[in-house]
């Protein structure tokens, strides 16, 4: 009786997840972290003063402007379809809500500043941005609670809340693109982004945690 010998099924090499997954996946801890930390969790309070507010804004002051700061020197090694002038607007807009909310040019000059920000990659400014870029997500619901609770809007204090403002979708779906599109061209290690990621996320929640 003759015999049919089966070829064996070939065997391909799984396929690696997005890097944008990746980064939802192995950084939430620290986006938990994140949303639990007293400063950021206070914004969505009923009872949020104001006070609190402009403590919370001379933080961020503090964080997003050495940040953008450092994204800028790099720029010219990342795609270009990143379009970072439309995306490192937070520092002017922040420095726009502290005044609109009392402080005084020598005042905003003399607020702290991270100095913890290293943005010497590709990588490390990827990571960077996944993390800004995804906190613009929120904004429209954070704008209309301080609207609600402080009576703040765009002009008066709250420019900084939705810093794209109806671009939001579209920036953070391009970066999404830009990402994955990246990484599976083997233009950066993911790895590395995913590692600057965290660090980010490290950053922000400590520094906005601190006095």
């Amino acid at each position: 009786m003759m015999s049919i010998a089966l070829a064996e099924a070939p065997v391909f090499p799984a396929l690696a997840p997005p890097l944008t997954l990746r980064l939802r996946q192995e950084t939430r801890d620290l986006h938990d972290r994140i949303e639990a930390n007293a400063r950021f969790a206070r914004l969505m309070a009923p009872d949020l003063t104001m006070a609190e507010y402009r403590r919370l804004v001379a933080r961020l002051h503090g964080h997003h402007g050495p940040l953008e700061t450092a994204l800028d020197a790099v720029s010219h090694r990342l795609p270009a379809c990143l379009v970072l002038h439309r995306r490192l607007t937070r520092r002017a807009a922040l420095a726009a809500d502290l005044r609109a909310l009392g402080f005084a040019p020598d005042d905003i000059a003399a607020l702290p500043r991270c100095e913890a920000h290293a943005i010497r990659s590709v990588e490390q400014a990827l990571g960077a941005l996944y993390v800004l870029e995804g906190s613009t997500l929120g904004g429209q619901l954070i704008a209309r609670h301080l609207n609600a609770a402080l009576g703040i809007g765009p002009t008066n204090g709250a420019a900084h809340v939705v810093p794209h403002g109806a671009e939001t979708g579209t920036l953070w779906r391009d970066f999404r693109l830009a990402l994955d599109a990246g990484a599976e061209a083997a233009q950066f290690d993911p790895d590395a982004v995913i590692a600057a990621a965290r660090h980010a996320f490290d950053v922000l929640d400590r520094w906005v945690a601190g006095a």
